[in-house]
């Protein structure tokens, strides 16, 4: 299989979780959006914590859109995982960090999250 040339993804970790972008790629326009499901249960993490996803208990997920005159199709929706290559129709996606504050889950600041992904023709 050839190597891919990924773009990155703008994800802006700072501006929290979840969060939606729209992006312009291959001539057509798609509304890519994220959100982290964290588990709380009988375990409560620090407001410093920093979840390095997937954990146990809290992971990513991702959906994809793509955007025409006509209306909206539905391309993707999965839970992430680091260093796997995902497809779906047209594109393909890989995600090499995803570090998210606790303070990023629905708040938005520079509490140390970073999230690199990217955008690659399949």
């Amino acid at each position: 299989m050839a190597q891919r040339s990924y773009l990155l993804l703008p994800i802006n970790a700072d501006e929290g979780f979840p969060q939606a972008f729209r992006l312009n790629f291959l001539d057509n326009a798609y509304r890519v959006s994220l959100y982290v499901n964290a588990l709380e249960g009988d375990q409560l993490w620090p407001n410093d914590y920093i979840f390095r996803l997937p954990e146990a208990d809290a992971f990513m997920v991702m959906t994809v859109v793509r955007e025409d005159p006509s209306g909206s199709t539905f391309l993707f929706r999965r839970k992430l995982v680091l260093d796997f290559e995902y497809e779906a129709a047209e594109l393909a996606f890989v995600f090499r960090k995803m570090n998210v504050a606790k303070r990023n889950l629905n708040g938005i600041g520079a509490f140390g999250s970073e999230v690199i992904g990217g955008i690659a023709a399949r």
